[in-house]
């Protein structure tokens, strides 16, 4: 399992995924921010997961019907806790991130989206 972190995600994130051995690639170490647009794209032709807090996203599939890779949106997740949380998801929802799967995640709920 291969990640793609938005500029919007922390760095304890990609510290915390890199640690337990996954690929996590993190936008502001490529440079310029390059557009959600492009993002979403990268992560859909190079099979990578992508993980925001942004919810634009969200428009550009239900809106502007863009083919999407799965993404995992933290919402309102401290920092320092978006690591953790993601460990903890992708350990319990491992079977699923292979879909087309939108996984929502805030302090109180995880919702599961998923889009064939």
């Amino acid at each position: 399992m291969q990640f793609l972190l938005d500029s919007c995600i922390s760095s304890f994130a990609v510290r915390d995924l890199r640690s337990a051995n996954y690929n996590a690639l993190w936008i502001p170490e490529g440079g310029e921010d390059p557009g959600d647009e492009v993002i979403m794209r990268r992560a859909l032709d190079e099979n990578l997961i992508l993980v925001t807090a942004d919810k634009d996203f969200g428009e550009l599939i239900f809106i502007y019907n863009k083919p999407h890779p799965a993404i995992i949106r933290l919402v309102d997740i401290p920092a320092k806790d978006q690591g953790k949380i993601l460990l903890r998801l992708i350990e319990k929802h491992k079977d699923i991130l292979e879909k087309k799967v939108i996984i929502t995640v805030d302090r109180y709920r995880v919702r599961i989206r998923i889009n064939e």
